[in-house]
């Protein structure tokens, strides 16, 4: 999947400001997380996530949990009027969308629904009778050229025949703000995660389904994890989770910087340019339980970080100093 920035903040009205941020969208021990941030000057900062790929019939499977303040699979959080979370094929001004979405100020109800350009649209609502940003649920629609069903958990929810796209669309996820007594709810300040488990499309009539879209885990450095100067990171390493990746950017002047890693335990720390391959410094002191490396950051440029396992089960916590943002 890529991530998908978008110049056009539709929802930038009723007094909401802001724009899509691409750093709102990371991967955490294989969740995909989704962040919204209202600021009480209601400036927003929004998350969406798009395949560069089309796809057209077939069947579309999300494990996901709604809007919460909890950013922790196993933790719930609280839901929030203000936003809206949604999973969809969407291409070219709807010409093909089907949704569904959940609103923040009413989180019993998934709205389902298909459109075929902006002006030909069939909308309707189901869901479990619980808070839906509380737990994990499956959410499915299977995409024919004469129907589309809409499932949650597996059970059929809503059906529709009068509007069915043909154009193969991308796949998408979003998480974004409203202020609205209607769609969405009034703006709450503060922040809210939309987390997905995993994601998968069958194509019309293939056996057996295609394999899940994977969503990249942080043992490699396309997932991987945000480290900032406000926000260490930390994990645990083992024989059979050998290395966690971080990335982190340099400031707008750029300069000396410091990345430190402090572990019960013998783990290595290396530093490594913008492709995340070649090696620009490393601290790998025997059975330490500190190591740093000091290099001289280019100006608003990306990094990242190696955390990688050299014996025993280490705790570990990474963070950054000087010229990081």
């Amino acid at each position: 999947m890529g991530v998908e920035q978008r110049l056009d903040s539709f929802w930038a009205r009723d007094g909401l400001t802001g724009n899509w941020n691409t750093s709102n969208v990371t991967v955490n021990a294989g969740y995909l997380i989704m962040k919204l941030d209202v600021s009480a000057g209601l400036i927003a900062n929004a998350a969406e996530l798009a395949t560069s790929t089309r796809y057209g019939y077939g069947t579309y499977e999300a494990r996901l949990r709604a809007a919460s303040t909890s950013a922790d699979p196993a933790v719930r959080g609280v839901g929030t009027s203000g936003n809206i979370t949604g999973f969809f094929s969407f291409v070219n001004d709807s010409e093909t969308e089907i949704d569904h979405e959940i609103e923040g100020q009413n989180r019993t109800i998934d709205w389902m629904g298909a459109w075929q350009t902006t002006n030909r649209h069939d909308y309707g609502t189901g869901g479990t009778g619980a808070d839906l940003s509380q737990d994990f649920h499956t959410y499915r629609w299977d995409w024919t050229p004469t129907r589309i069903d809409f499932y949650i958990d597996g059970v059929l929810k809503r059906t529709t025949t009068s509007v069915v796209p043909t154009a193969a669309a991308h796949l998408m996820f979003n998480l974004w703000p409203t202020n609205s007594t209607g769609w969405g709810g009034l703006a709450t300040a503060g922040t809210q995660y939309m987390l997905v488990d995993y994601v998968s499309f069958s194509p019309l009539g293939s056996t057996p389904a295609t394999d899940p879209i994977k969503i990249p885990t942080d043992d490699t450095p396309a997932g991987a994890l945000s480290l900032t100067k406000a926000t260490s990171g930390s994990g645990t390493l083992s024989s059979s989770d050998t290395q966690d990746w971080y990335t982190f950017t340099s400031t707008d002047l750029g300069g000396r910087a410091t990345v430190s890693l402090t572990t019960g335990w013998n783990s290595d720390l290396e530093i490594y340019t913008p492709d995340g391959t070649t090696l620009l410094g490393s601290s790998r002191r025997s059975k330490s339980n500190a190591d740093s490396v000091t290099l001289t950051l280019q100006a608003n440029t990306r990094y990242y970080a190696r955390v990688v396992w050299a014996s025993r089960t280490p705790s570990y916590t990474l963070s950054a100093t000087g010229a990081v943002r």
